[in-house]
């Protein structure tokens, strides 16, 4: 994910975390009915306190992916990569590449476009922007796998639900899927408590420091969906940073569709779609400056 105008300050979470925290943990409304895309956002994956986690990489492939996928293979650890429709056709052997080693490819719109209320207004442009990247995702995946979804920014609309499960294939993905880890960079008396890789880049952190942020997240909640992506310069060393380390501690990886969270939303296509879901609410941040980093 790519947010826009965070270059120079270090994001703490502030007055509204607890209503947001509190949002994101709770699994779907009760009487809703269930169908592929969901009204809304799939902040639950059920594994926190699993000492599970599903590394998820956002935005590629593009010619730093292969560096990614190098450090995966020499640990034996597989993965879910959010797949941008303009990237794949743009580096169709390496997108190839991330299919052949056992990762999960999974859907991220085919622009990285801000999925506002223009899409419920013209429902061609969303169909176009998931129909793009599973037509280049698709051939590679094996029998059996599940299709998944992610909105670029994590936004979403209810009414983008009922659009696309209309459609006899897309209404196969379930989504749009979260996550629990790497979403903000969060401090405690100079030490980094949380990171978010594209943040880290923004302030010239090195991937060391940024490790620190993604490790203490991860030790706190024992687990969870973890984000990331695969095309900065130093995303290849900040994996090499995390994931050792969590292997040394005994972490279990799986990708996205072996979440058993999900499985609930893998429903019969005669199924019928309902998109009658609320805004998702957000944190309020304020910008801190930290002078030394721990």
């Amino acid at each position: 994910m790519r947010l826009l105008g965070l270059v120079a300050a270090i994001l703490a979470v502030a007055a509204g975390t607890a209503a947001f925290a509190q949002a994101a943990h709770t699994a779907p409304v009760q009487g809703t009915q269930i169908a592929y895309f969901q009204p809304r956002t799939l902040f639950h994956s059920g594994l926190r306190d699993t000492h599970s986690v599903a590394l998820t990489f956002d935005d590629g492939p593009n010619y730093r992916t292969p560096a990614v996928l190098d450090v995966l293979k020499a640990l034996n650890v597989k993965a879910t990569f959010f797949i941008v429709g303009n990237m794949a056709r743009a580096y169709p052997r390496i997108l190839t590449r991330i299919a052949s080693e056992g990762h999960l490819l999974a859907n991220h719109s085919a622009t990285h476009a801000l999925l506002s209320g223009e899409y419920d207004r013209h429902p061609e442009m969303l169909l176009d922007q998931i129909r793009a990247v599973n037509d280049e995702i698709a051939p590679l995946m094996r029998p059996g796998d599940q299709f998944f979804f992610r909105a670029p920014y994590g936004s979403w609309h209810s009414a983008h639900a009922e659009i696309l499960n209309a459609d006899p294939v897309l209404r196969n993905y379930t989504g749009p899927v979260y996550w629990d880890i790497g979403g903000d960079i969060t401090m405690h008396d100079g030490y980094v408590m949380s990171a978010a890789d594209w943040d880290c880049w923004h302030l010239h952190w090195t991937a060391d420091v940024c490790a620190k942020g993604y490790l203490r997240e991860i030790r706190r909640k024992n687990g969870g969906i973890v984000l990331m992506h695969c095309i900065h310069s130093q995303s290849a060393a900040l994996v090499e940073a995390v994931v050792p380390a969590l292997v040394e501690e005994g972490y279990n990886f799986v990708r996205v569709d072996q979440v058993g969270e999900f499985k609930q939303y893998e429903t019969p296509q005669t199924a019928p779609a309902v998109a009658d879901a609320g805004s998702i609410p957000r944190p309020n941040v304020v910008n801190i400056r930290s002078a030394s980093l721990k």
